[in-house]
């Protein structure tokens, strides 16, 4: 059995994006989920046949740094087989797989070359996003909720590749619905390391927070 399906996965940071490729392909001792290579890094995810084929590991890396994680274990057991993830875009250093249970229960797996684990975390706002008006001129960055949450809504920006991140607080007078960043925030653009929130209200007018980022 081989199934190859072919995408792009454009990253405008980088001037020579190749053309990636997911592939299930089942060979003698494994099947393999996810075998993608772009500018000199690579990731496979694979199943072997033994264990119901439900022992998922990944392998990635790049020339210099090779690993190999076991994704069945407690800390990555939100990997599991059927493997429905899919790339959702590629850095640098990164490749970065989405996955969730609906708009409010999202997260992203970062496999990143200079780092041995993968990470995981919750995701609100990423480059592609087709269900919110985010605009951005810089895709190596996605936006998550604030695990610091206090009576001001606030949300991060995190940069992919480097982890660096910048917090955005918008005036408690912003809090609507259900508290969470899609709830009060309409519209995000990203500019020039400038960030600019919008929150439409009844009468047809907005309001907008205007910042630099400065990742640290």
């Amino acid at each position: 059995m081989l199934i190859i399906l072919i995408f792009s996965a454009c990253n405008k940071n980088q001037k020579n994006s190749n053309l990636t490729k997911m592939e299930l392909t089942e060979r003698s001792e494994a099947i393999f989920w996810i075998d993608t290579i772009s500018n000199g890094k690579f990731l496979k995810i694979y199943s072997k046949r033994e264990n119901n084929r439900q022992n998922l590991t990944a392998e990635f890396g790049n020339a210099k740094e090779k690993y190999k994680v076991d994704l069945q274990t407690e800390e990555y057991g939100i990997l599991t087989v059927p493997f429905t993830n899919q790339i959702k875009w590629i850095t640098d250093k990164s490749f970065v797989l989405l996955n969730g249970c609906g708009t409010s229960c999202k997260y992203v797996t970062i496999f990143n070359v200079k780092f041995e684990k993968p990470i995981i975390m919750p995701v609100e706002y990423y480059s592609g996003i087709t269900y919110a008006v985010y605009k951005t001129d810089n895709h190596n960055l996605y936006l998550a909720a604030n695990s610091n949450y206090t009576n001001k809504p606030s949300f991060i920006i995190v940069d992919t590749d480097t982890q660096k991140k910048d917090t955005i607080e918008l005036p408690e007078s912003w809090n609507r619905g259900n508290g969470s960043i899609m709830s009060v925030i309409d519209k995000i653009k990203i500019k020039h390391s400038t960030i600019e929130v919008f929150q439409m209200l009844k009468n047809g007018k907005q309001r907008l927070v205007k910042q630099n980022i400065k990742l640290e």
